[in-house]
């Protein structure tokens, strides 16, 4: 038999999922699929749950709550609700957000940074972003709003447009001669070397364990492929695969591959040539 529903803990954990989804009006038994909950935003969730209720959240109750009743079941099992979360058990509730914001950078309204997340400083970092367990946001850096950095990427010197995505362990980089020390055996230091930072445009996605050579610009809504090694500029709505990078096709905005006639299956976006990328056909013709 399923443990009792408490009513004043589940209004609790519905506050903490209008946190995540400010604009949905979630019932008990709203699934988090309709939600369009991914993972990142159900990490979001806990650590919300964790603030509001004062308990931690098991990796079990992350992983088999399908909907607020389902987790507000799972937390009394957890913890004595008579016993909250204090300073005895601080690794169990980090604060929020749980990353580091040095000093000198800046992060916009709504962004949230995962345990061990960092901005460098003076690096900026826009609205509504999220940050993964372990990432790295470097100095210099410009990341745009509603953008999504995985866990334990690498974000050294470039400029990311809204709506991009860097996958988990993907790297941007922006030294082109690498090394430890100067010609005369010193520490290099920030006037030893010369930036070529890398430029992601909007809507563009980096995929896992990818590497951005310095100075290399990916087009808008280009994709670039898991692992992948890119040494040359990728242009909007391109797909490139491989190590070192070639390109293999086209992608539409909603990230699916184009047919031949550059259309796509699955939004029913129309694409043209323009130059040596891809725009969108506002006046597709009739078939």
């Amino acid at each position: 038999m399923s443990p009792a529903l408490d009513k004043g803990l589940l209004e609790q954990v519905l506050a903490a999922v209008r946190q995540i989804r400010p604009d949905a009006d979630p019932g008990p038994d709203t699934d988090f699929r309709d939600l369009g909950l991914d993972s990142l935003d159900r990490l979001a969730l806990v650590m919300a749950v964790e603030q509001v209720t004062g308990m931690p959240v098991t990796d079990r109750a992350l992983s088999d709550a399908a909907t607020p009743a389902d987790l507000t079941r799972h937390l009394p099992a957890i913890i004595d609700r008579s016993t909250p979360m204090d300073q005895d058990h601080p690794s169990h509730l980090p604060s929020m957000p749980s990353g580091w914001l040095d000093d000198g950078a800046r992060a916009g309204e709504g962004t949230r940074l995962w345990h061990q997340a960092q901005i460098a400083g003076s690096a900026v970092v826009g609205s509504d972003c999220t940050l993964g367990k372990g990432s790295f946001v470097g100095t210099g850096s410009t990341i745009g709003d509603r953008v999504k950095i995985g866990n334990y990427a690498g974000v050294f010197g470039a400029s990311v447009a809204d709506e991009a995505m860097i996958c988990p362990g993907a790297l941007l980089l922006e030294d082109p001669a690498p090394r430890a020390t100067t010609p005369e055996g010193k520490r290099k230091g920030p006037d030893d070397w010369t930036r070529h930072p890398v430029t992601i445009s909007t809507g563009a996605t980096i995929g896992a364990g990818a590497v951005i050579a310095p100075g290399v610009t990916v087009g808008a809504h280009a994709l670039v492929a898991l692992g992948a090694v890119v040494l040359r500029d990728v242009p909007a709505h391109g797909l490139v695969v491989g190590n070192p990078a070639r390109q293999v096709g086209w992608v539409c905005q909603c990230g699916r591959t184009l047919d031949t006639a550059l259309h796509c299956t699955t939004c029913q976006l129309a694409y043209r040539h323009e130059s040596d990328a891809l725009a969108e056909d506002q006046d597709p013709p009739l078939e």
